[in-house]
């Protein structure tokens, strides 16, 4: 039996919805299943929206960044521009169950790449970061992962570079697969998500207590949550 969430939609699993799951099952069913939060937008996030759409505009336009953007963020546009190759912006990847690619809503799994670069047998992806900088790089290797998933049929790309641009920090970071192990990621992944699917369909969501529970989680109904100290 298909189990639905509060709003009739099926399971279904993305990076950012992975990781919500393993900070606090109880906040993303909050979300997600039971659909009885919406989180505001903030400072940060609406930050990074205009980020993205910015370099977006810069790299394929031509447009220059708005005039209260930090002007470190020139030089990266500035050589992402000039790299060779075909650019997608905000290219979306969608796969059913099975990982046979499909339309965005047909998908089970989901995942959406800032800039994508192909060029002979190298793709090469490129994700913006606004936030604090972090050694991790599975985000990165899932993209590679759907990538090469993509063009599976008759393998095109050979290799797979992939970046993070840590613009608060104004460095990078990121690595390289080789087709065949960029095809393993998943390997990886599966027993992750495999685990949020089981949560979903017993309606399993405990809660794990962390900072977020001082007045930050907007779940307050949680017997963890405690309002946000105002400071002086």
């Amino acid at each position: 039996m298909i189990v639905l969430n509060a709003k009739g939609k099926p399971f279904s699993w993305s990076y950012s919805s992975l990781s919500e799951f393993e900070s606090c099952p109880a906040r993303y069913a909050a979300k997600r299943f039971y659909c009885t939060t919406v989180e505001a937008p903030t400072e940060a996030t609406i930050w990074g929206t205009r980020v993205h759409k910015a370099f977006e505009e810069r790299i394929r336009d031509g447009k220059p960044f708005p005039e209260d953007f930090p002007p470190t963020y020139e030089p990266w546009a500035k050589v992402l521009s000039q790299l060779p190759g075909e650019k997608q912006f905000e290219r979306q990847f969608a796969v059913t169950k099975n990982h046979v690619p499909c339309g965005w809503y047909a998908g089970t799994g989901r995942g959406v790449v800032d800039l994508l670069i192909l060029h002979e047998d190298t793709a090469t992806i490129i994700d913006y970061k606004t936030g604090k900088k972090k050694d991790d790089n599975t985000q990165l290797e899932l993209f590679a992962w759907f990538v090469a998933n993509e063009y599976d049929v008759k393998p095109v790309f050979k290799t797979f570079k992939y970046r993070y641009i840590w613009l608060k920090d104004n460095s990078t970071t990121g690595g390289e697969l080789k087709y065949l192990d960029a095809k393993l990621v998943m390997n990886r992944m599966l027993p992750r998500i495999e685990a949020m699917e089981r949560a979903w369909n017993a309606g399993e969501f405990p809660c794990f207590p962390s900072g977020l529970c001082n007045g930050w989680c907007p779940v307050d109904e949680c017997i963890h949550w405690r309002a946000r100290k105002e400071w002086r």
